[in-house]
């Protein structure tokens, strides 16, 4: 039997808008005007308000007293503050997993991710890439099995991802990002959880350093 998933109006407008975020097609910093929004969707006001107050309550749109939405405009204080914290709620989530008791599961679904990202970049698809890269992220919140870290993790993870989508797109950053995972993958074959959390501080320290060295030159 298939199951049938339905969505509300508010649910794909929501969809919609976020992945646009997400993406950068709606750049930071942007308002979101509900008349625009409306001709855009053609459709009411109420499934626009509801679309935007989920994106606000996801941290990727703010309101602003007498102008209404925007997305959220991210600085370099804000880049520090966000690879920080991912650095601390990844790191949790890499102990958890190689604890897990579907351990040999993890380390394969990972070592397809590690296949994948390859694949996408000797392919050029660096779109491709972005996505097993963040991938293989997701897959130790999964085995980490702890609703309470992924939910933590959720809402910062929103706003990291716009970061890799509006800066990261520089000559053999993907590479780096590939070489790094395969370092991680190595320790978490091995079980040094000692030496994966210092690679998995180290991934994100190169990635915040290499962001606020570059940060501008898309403009």
């Amino acid at each position: 039997m298939i199951e049938v998933i339905k969505t509300t109006l508010a649910d794909q407008i929501y969809s919609v808008l976020r992945d646009d975020i997400i993406n950068q097609r709606i750049k930071c910093g942007e308002k979101l005007t509900l008349k625009n929004l409306q001709e855009r969707f053609k459709t009411s006001s109420t499934p626009i308000r509801e679309a935007i107050k989920r994106l606000s309550q996801e941290g990727l749109v703010d309101h602003v007293t007498n102008i209404g939405a925007k997305v959220i405009d991210i600085k370099e204080k804000d880049i520090i503050e966000i690879y920080d914290l991912c650095s601390v709620l990844d790191s949790a989530a890499l102990k958890y997993a190689i604890r897990s008791s579907r351990y040999e599961e993890l380390v394969n679904e990972l070592e397809n991710c590690i296949k994948s990202q390859e694949i996408a970049l000797n392919n050029g698809s660096i779109e491709d890439f972005k996505l097993h890269s963040d991938n293989f992220h997701d897959i130790l919140y999964k085995y980490a099995d702890n609703t309470r870290l992924y939910d933590a993790a959720k809402r910062i993870r929103s706003q990291f991802t716009i970061l890799t989508n509006k800066y990261q797109n520089y000559l053999n950053a993907e590479t780096v990002v590939l070489f790094e995972h395969k370092e991680l993958l190595k320790a978490i074959k091995s079980k040094d959880i000692e030496n994966a959390l210092s690679l998995m501080t180290r991934h994100f320290e190169h990635g915040k350093n290499y962001l606020m060295n570059n940060i501008g030159k898309d403009n």
